[in-house]
């Protein structure tokens, strides 16, 4: 049986809205200006973000202070009301990246500024821009019904509830330490959602259902009982992952006026982490004998592919599974952990390429075959994502004289979404 709780409600006045830092104020216009730069935002997603208070709702963040893959971490927590942290914590909060809010499953209200070691990271907000881009594709309006699985810190929530309105927006995540702190933090923002404390799979089913549906983790298929909850003329959008981090998939799902399912799968640059069960791959552990052992040598017509080139990708991520991109490498470096094999793809001396392999696995001609099963296809940058009533997803390019097809993974039953990790 899978438990859904409804956090106790606030019944009490709100408490009053911190004045905010003209620092703080100055570097959230400074970030949707960068975010502008970078993509079009929708007219309601820039007010909402204009109007989003991250000093609010992220009174205290953490910073690594060694490099990614050195262990044991080390997180310096700061405390947005100490002076000597708050020009720090202002940069941190405003940068756009993810902000690091928990550690090993704290409570909130019993953090303590200072240094800690060990452990990981337990909760952390999403990149700015991805929030910005899932927000502009699931196009919320004013009185539509929103539901936000995996809410972490609050952040895409407190933006649901500034754009939908706050009795409108529900919000899902099964630490209560975080929905308890979400709850405390939006109230001054006169913001009182429905908050549930329970399964991300498993949704809130006993609310829906909901115009508007965002996955907070990625999942390898599309939960069917998350279509369920999805009203007529609604949108979900969900991270789709392999055991990859490297090359994540959107899947974007409607819902018609007359209930019929349509789909479409495409690559992006980022994506979020994955749900409970599914364990990235990493690099990490190849690079110092990347850089030690040449391996074999062999000219290649295929130049490394641009990373940008996200349909070839996501195709390569599931037609050869099992490999992982190096993107800190000079050259392109991909490494297939569990066969203890990998490529590097570099400029030959005379022109033209060379491919330098070690192990068993024929990691660059799997590349050269999918690139050109991808160019016969047409070079699709998105797919229709078929999704049966049984479950099943298939997918397929549905253009050129060979379309590409794959299926995905079989949908998990309802379990409980692991804590975001910190990658690599």
């Amino acid at each position: 049986m899978h438990h859904i709780t409804p956090a106790a409600p606030h019944t009490a006045p709100p408490p009053p809205l911190p004045e905010e830092d003209p620092r703080a104020r100055q570097a959230r216009q400074e970030m949707v200006t960068r975010l502008e730069a970078d993509q079009p935002l929708a007219p309601v997603v820039r007010e909402a973000l204009l109007a989003l208070r991250l000093d609010v709702l992220v009174p205290r963040a953490y910073v690594r202070q060694v490099p990614d893959g050195v262990e044991p971490g080390v997180w310096k927590l700061l405390d947005g009301a100490h002076p000597e942290d708050r020009e720090e914590w202002i940069t941190v909060l405003y940068s756009g990246d993810s902000v690091r809010v928990q550690h090993d499953g704290e409570r909130l209200d019993g953090q303590r500024r200072g240094v800690v070691t060990g452990g990981r990271i337990t909760s952390l907000s999403s990149v700015m821009s991805m929030t910005a881009a899932f927000l502009g594709e699931l196009q919320p309006q004013r009185g539509q019904s929103f539901l936000d699985l995996g809410s972490g810190p609050g952040v895409t929530g407190a933006a649901a509830c500034l754009i939908c309105g706050p009795e409108r927006v529900t919000l899902v995540d099964r630490d209560p330490h975080l929905v308890e702190a979400v709850l405390e933090r939006l109230a001054p923002l006169g913001f009182r959602p429905r908050a549930v404390i329970g399964d991300g799979y498993a949704g809130a089913p006993a609310f829906g259902p909901y115009d508007r549906v965002l996955s907070g983790f990625a999942v390898e298929a599309v939960p069917p009982h998350w279509l369920d909850q999805l009203a007529n003329g609604g949108r979900l959008l969900t991270t789709i992952t392999t055991r990859s981090p490297s090359w994540p998939g959107r899947a974007v799902v409607e819902k018609t006026a007359r209930g019929r399912v349509e789909a479409t799968l495409r690559g992006v640059r980022s994506g979020h982490r994955p749900a409970h069960g599914l364990e990235w791959l990493t690099a990490l552990a190849h690079r110092e004998r990347i850089a030690a052992e040449p391996g074999s040598r062999r000219s290649t017509s295929l130049a490394p592919p641009d990373k940008s080139a996200y349909g070839l990708w996501l195709a390569l991520d599931h037609l050869a599974p099992g490999l992982v991109r190096d993107y800190q490498a000079e050259h392109l470096t991909l490494v297939a952990p569990d066969e203890d094999s990998w490529v590097v793809v570099r400029p030959a001396a005379g022109g033209g390429w060379m491919a330098n392999s070690v192990g068993e696995r024929p990691v660059w001609a799997e590349v050269e075959e999918v690139h050109a099963r991808w160019v016969a296809a047409g070079e699709p940058t998105s797919y229709r994502l078929e999704i049966a009533a049984d479950g099943t997803q298939h997918v397929t390019s549905a253009t050129g004289p060979a379309p590409l097809e794959w299926a995905l993974s079989a949908p998990a039953a309802p379990g409980i979404p692991a804590p975001a990790q910190e990658r690599p």
